[in-house]
Formats: structure tokens, C-alpha cells, sequence
């Protein structure tokens, strides 16, 4: 009897150790399923971005601009004022670029405006020096605008018998100062990068 006895306590302890087994399965095998597949999920991820941030810092820019020229290219001026334009889109770095660009070359470039050039492959010197053309062009489109203007207006008065004939000697003057700038100050392709873009140019200047 002793033994049957033990023998049903055995088994009812059995099989409460098994019935405890299938509850904590029911109960923690999902969960613990999906803490562990979450856990992978987020160590991929970081994994992932880590990666590629010591892979794009390891690499450098296919190409960075280092020239310090002047040459007016119209390439390198479009990427000039794309460059810009991203940079006016970071108040920081925008207030930094303005300053920069208004001190005489060469002046240091604060860090942080120089790592957004960079970015844009951008030597400092090289941005500089070449805003510094764009504003030179634009002090020679605005003399060749005003020498436009006036030549008109006396044009029309002359036309009009509002002025006499002598006037055209000035104009005639004024054209071959016009001719003049063209042939040794401005490319007619540059008048008309200056003619277009001007506005962005301004905005660049104290």
C-alpha cells in the first residue's frame, strides 16, 4: 500500500510539474519570443547605422575644390550658388557664410560653416575666393545696367526733340564704355550668370 501510495504521489507531482511547464510555455514563450526577436531587430539597426557613419566618415569626397582662382566657370558658379542655397537652409551656418564671405581673403573659416562646404566639396578657400568674383561681377553688371539705362532714357528724350541732336555724341560716349567693359572687364556670359542670379548674389553681402 505504501508503495502504490508513493507511486500516486509521485505521479501527481509529475504531473503538476508538467502541467506548471505547459502554463509557463503559454504564458512566457511568446513573449519571450518576441523580446528576443525585437532585441535582434534593434541590434541590426544600430548596428547597421553604425556601420555606415564609420563607412561615410572613412570616405572621402569624390572630388573637392581646391583651386583658388577666379576663372569665372559656370559649372563650378551654378554648384557656387547651390551651395549656398543649402547653406541658407542652417540659420548657423548661413549667418557664419555672410560673415565669412564679407572678410577680405583669406580670412579662417569658422569650423562649422567649413564642415557644411566640405560637405558640398568645398574648400573654404576656394568658396571664398570665387564669391568674391561673383561680387566683382556684380559691381560690373550694375555699372553696365546704369550705362544701359541712361543710354535709353537718352535715346527716348532725343527721339522725342526733348534733348538736341548733340546729345548722341554722350550716348555714342557712352556705348563705347559699354563695348569697353565687355572687352575687358565682363564676358557676356558672365553678364548673363550676374544678369540672372543677381538677387542671390545680394543676398551674400553685408
Amino acid at each position: 500500500m505504501a508503495v502504490k501510495s508513493a507511486k500516486k504521489s509521485s505521479k501527481r507531482k509529475m504531473n503538476r510539474w508538467r502541467k506548471l511547464v505547459r502554463v509557463l510555455k503559454r504564458k512566457w514563450k511568446k513573449p519571450a519570443l518576441y523580446t528576443i526577436a525585437m532585441s535582434l531587430i534593434i541590434y541590426m539597426v544600430v548596428s547597421n547605422l553604425v556601420w555606415q557613419k564609420k563607412n561615410i566618415e572613412r570616405q572621402a569626397p569624390r572630388f573637392v575644390i581646391t583651386r583658388i582662382s577666379s576663372a569665372f566657370d559656370e559649372t563650378e558658379f551654378m554648384h557656387l550658388l547651390l551651395t549656398v542655397q543649402e547653406i541658407n537652409m542652417l540659420p548657423k551656418a548661413s549667418t557664419e557664410m555672410i560673415e565669412f564671405v564679407n572678410k577680405p581673403f583669406p580670412s579662417p573659416c569658422p569650423k562649422f560653416l567649413e564642415n557644411h562646404l566640405r560637405r558640398m566639396n568645398w574648400a573654404p578657400t576656394a568658396f571664398h575666393i570665387r564669391v568674391k568674383k561673383m561680387f566683382d561681377m556684380y559691381e560690373v553688371y550694375d555699372h553696365v545696367k546704369r550705362l544701359d539705362d541712361t543710354i535709353e532714357f537718352l535715346t527716348a528724350e532725343i527721339n522725342e526733340k526733348h534733348l538736341p541732336d548733340s546729345a548722341l555724341e554722350e550716348v555714342e560716349m557712352l556705348k563705347a564704355e559699354r563695348n569697353r567693359v565687355f572687352k575687358e572687364e565682363m564676358t557676356q556670359e558672365e553678364y548673363e550668370f550676374v544678369k540672372e542670379y543677381g538677387g542671390i548674389i545680394l543676398s551674400l553681402k553685408n
